[in-house]
């Protein structure tokens, strides 16, 4: 059971709050949140055995090391800062996140992220009630900040636009990540660590319904001879001594079978040997050669692991993105909760028209039929393959089952 503990003062967001949880329980997002007010000057929220504070500020605190909350929320903003300034403020300071800040045309939401700051942006602010509300109610169902700071924003732009108090859904209420890839980033004045760059090329969709990540060159070879069209090496250890040689044995088999193989994280070893593609993680958008792989022709999948990594990997225009994880697994170690099939399917009618989508994490073939069915385009399988009984029977149990 998860909690919202509210000042006086701040009892009317629960117009908003009430109908956003009520909607949360119907489409299974999260444990059920109970809403008590308090006397208090801040927001107190307990999720699972975890608790935080958070206030609303309309100014940045001249001394965040005083405050004693987990999060200050800066939102009312009656004099224009210089954009730079505070984007190095929120980089210093994980306790405080700043939303609805005024900028050409538009406002900018921005938190804390490993020591820099992210930021997402819209022409259309909506109502700051509305804002509040949503990030709460996100932040008690236990979405991450940035998730919880996109919703609240898609939440107030649509019901400024529709007058209507529903969970945002379709992706033009949403705002945009703040990427080298926005056409305003210049005028904006934001400060970003990618390099802008052209869309990448596209995968077969036919070919794309069941994709097995495998660690080992043997293993892929195998699997395309038994007929599987997509797949993926990902071998965890960097310094492995026949690295280079299996990437090469896999590019070579998936040319001879005519298959996509998608080589993990190691883009220049896929560069230098000419593979189908590569799939990276988040971080490695800052950090891998976009453009050289772009140039290239290589495919490029983005792992994701919510709202906002979905968005932020849309700027980009990859290849297909990936959803996750979906289940509980132990074939790595992951960064976030499992986000179970509710948030799957909020996750596809939000990008699934845009881009191909693969679900990925925890996901055997007792599962994979209700992965499917929330439309995603391919679902992604470890040991429900490598660990099967017959791998060949495996495979043809998920082919007969990843049928549109």
């Amino acid at each position: 059971m998860s909690a919202i503990c509210l000042p006086e003062r701040l009892k009317p967001l629960l117009t908003h709050i009430e109908p956003l949880l009520a909607q949360a329980a119907q489409y299974q997002l999260g444990e059920a949140v109970t809403v008590t007010v308090q006397q208090s000057d801040v927001v107190d929220i307990c999720v699972d055995s975890r608790s935080f504070s958070l206030s609303f500020a309309q100014a940045v605190p001249t001394d965040m090391a005083q405050i004693e909350s987990h999060f200050v929320v800066c939102d009312h903003w009656s004099e224009s800062t210089d954009v730079a300034a505070i984007q190095r403020l929120v980089a210093a300071n994980p306790a405080l996140i700043v939303c609805g800040f005024p900028v050409q045309g538009g406002v900018f939401d921005i938190w804390h992220h490993h020591g820099e700051a992210r930021a997402v942006y819209c022409h259309q602010a909506g109502d700051t009630e509305a804002v509040r509300a949503m990030l709460l109610a996100a932040l008690a169902l236990d979405y991450p900040v940035e998730d919880a700071v996109t919703l609240a924003r898609a939440y107030a732009r649509y019901v400024q636009l529709h007058d209507n108090k529903q969970w945002p859904l379709t992706r033009e209420v949403f705002p945009r990540p703040m990427t080298a890839n926005h056409p305003e980033i210049m005028t904006l004045g934001w400060q970003s660590k990618e390099v802008a760059v052209a869309p990448f090329a596209a995968t077969d969709a036919e070919h794309l319904a069941l994709y097995p990540v495998v660690d080992s060159a043997e293993w892929v070879e195998r699997l395309l001879e038994l007929g599987v069209k997509t797949t993926q090496l990902r071998i965890k250890d960097p310094q492995d001594p026949a690295l280079e040689a299996q990437i090469a044995q896999i590019i070579a088999a998936g040319d001879a079978h005519q298959a996509q193989v998608f080589v993990n994280d190691y883009w220049q070893l896929a560069i230098d040997h000419q593979a189908y593609g590569i799939h990276l993680g988040q971080e490695d958008l800052e950090t891998a050669d976009l453009t050289q792989i772009q140039q290239a022709g290589l495919r490029l999948g983005l792992s994701t692991h919510g709202y906002y990594e979905i968005l932020r990997a849309a700027e980009f225009s990859p290849s297909y993105i990936a959803l996750g994880h979906i289940f509980p697994t132990t074939t790595k170690d992951m960064p976030s909760k499992p986000q179970g099939l509710s948030r799957l399917a909020l996750y596809q009618q939000l990008i699934g028209q845009d881009f191909p989508t693969v679900a990925i994490g925890g996901i055997d073939l007792s599962r994979a039929g209700s992965v499917w069915r929330t439309g995603v385009s391919s679902v992604a399988v470890v040991r429900a393959v490598t660990q099967a009984a017959d791998t060949g029977a495996a495979v043809d149990a998920f082919n007969q089952l990843l049928v549109r």
